[in-house]
C-alpha cells in the first residue's frame, strides 16, 4: 500500500490570563478601569491555574479560567500532548499587562479587554475575559496573537471607559464586524470569491492558502476545505473611527483517498495525535482560529492583525477523536 506523508499545518499554542475591574452587582456605570497592580494579581492566579493543569496534563482545570474557542482549542492541545506521550512547558516567562481597557455596560455578560506582552515569545496576547453573572468567575474567552512589532489600534475611550461596537452595526465602517467576519471567511475559503475585493490579501489569508495548496497538490487525494465565522460578540471602536473585532472561525479539511491509498502525518504532529491510523477513504480534521480583526476607519480594507488556533477534532480513519 503506498503511504503519502502530509506535512500539517502546526497549531499555535499559547495561553494566558488577564485583569478584574471591580464592578458592583447593581452594574452602576464605573469609569474606573482596572488598575496595572490588579490586572498582574489576577493574571498570576491565571497562571497558577493552567501551570497546574500542565503538570497534571489535564485540561480539566482550565475549565476554571477559560471557556469557548480558547478553551476547545487548549483541551485539543493537552489531547494531543497526552496522545503522543508528550510534557509541557509551564507558563513562568516573564509577562508585562500593556493595556487594559474596561467597557461600561448595564447587564451581565461583562467583558474587559487587555493586552500581555511576552517577551520571550516575541508575541502579544490580545485578550477578552468575560463574566456572565456576579456569582461567575472571570473566564479567558480571546486570546489571539500579534507579533511584538504588529502595531494594535488604540481603543476609543468615553468618559473613562472603552467604547464597545454593536457587531452587527456597521455605522461609521465600511462593514459591520459581522459582515467583516463572514467576507473574511469567504475569502479564506475562496481566493475568487466576490468579497475578496473587500478584504487584505494579509499574512494569515496567505498561510491558509499555502497550506491549503500544499494538501492540494497530494497525488489520489481530493481535497476541499471550508470556513465558517461564528457570531461576533466582542468589538471596540479603536481611535481612528474603525473597529477592532474578535472573530472566531471554524475551519474544515476533507480529504477523500483513493483506495489502496493512506494519508499519514509525521510523528509527534497534532494531526497525527488526533487521526493516529492516518486516513484511508475519507476523514476530516476540524480546527478553530480566533482572529484579531481590525477593520479600518477610512477606506482601508479589513485586516487580519493576528490569530490563535489549532486543531480541535478528526474523523475517519481508524481513530476518530472529539
Amino acid at each position: 500500500m503506498r503511504r503519502t506523508i502530509l506535512l500539517g499545518l502546526a497549531c499555535c499554542l499559547a495561553l494566558a490570563g488577564c485583569a478584574v475591574p471591580h464592578q458592583r452587582d447593581d452594574l452602576t456605570p464605573e469609569k474606573t478601569a482596572a488598575r496595572p497592580a490588579d490586572v498582574s494579581e489576577v493574571f498570576e492566579r491565571y497562571r497558577e491555574v493552567r501551570n497546574s493543569a500542565i503538570e497534571l496534563l489535564d485540561p480539566k482545570p482550565l475549565s476554571t479560567v477559560e471557556t469557548d474557542a480558547v478553551l476547545a482549542i487548549d483541551t485539543g492541545s493537552f489531547e494531543v500532548s497526552q496522545r503522543l506521550a508528550k510534557t509541557q512547558k509551564g507558563d513562568t516567562a516573564k509577562v508585562e499587562v500593556t493595556d487594559v481597557q474596561t467597557p461600561r455596560f448595564g447587564k451581565y455578560p461583562l467583558w474587559f479587554y487587555a493586552v500581555v506582552r511576552d517577551e520571550a515569545l516575541g508575541v502579544n496576547r490580545v485578550q477578552i475575559f468575560e463574566r456572565s453573572s456576579s456569582v461567575d468567575p472571570w473566564l479567558l474567552t480571546a486570546s489571539p496573537e500579534t507579533l511584538a512589532g504588529t502595531t494594535i489600534p488604540t481603543i476609543r475611550r468615553s468618559s473613562g471607559a472603552a467604547v464597545t461596537v454593536d457587531p452587527k452595526n456597521g455605522s461609521g465602517l465600511p462593514m459591520s464586524a459581522q459582515d467583516a467576519a463572514t467576507a473574511y471567511a469567504a475569502v479564506l475559503a475562496d481566493p475568487k470569491a466576490p468579497e475578496a475585493s473587500s478584504i487584505a490579501d494579509d499574512a494569515f489569508i496567505k498561510q491558509m492558502r499555502a497550506a491549503a495548496a500544499t494538501n492540494g497538490g497530494l497525488e489520489g487525494v481530493k481535497f476541499s476545505q471550508t470556513w465558517e465565522a461564528q457570531d461576533v460578540r466582542y468589538a471596540l471602536r479603536t481611535s481612528d473611527g474603525g473597529a477592532l473585532a474578535f472573530v472566531t472561525l471554524l475551519r474544515q479539511d476533507t480529504y477523500t483517498v483513493q483506495d489502496g491509498l493512506t494519508i499519514t502525518w509525521p510523528e509527534g504532529s497534532p494531526q497525527q495525535a488526533f487521526l493516529s491510523q492516518g486516513i484511508s477513504g475519507s476523514g476530516k480534521l476540524s480546527y478553530l482560529h480566533q482572529v484579531l480583526l481590525q477593520i479600518p476607519g477610512d477606506a482601508g480594507k479589513p485586516r487580519a492583525l493576528g490569530q490563535y488556533g489549532g486543531v480541535v477534532s478528526g474523523e475517519g480513519g481508524e481513530t476518530a477523536v472529539r
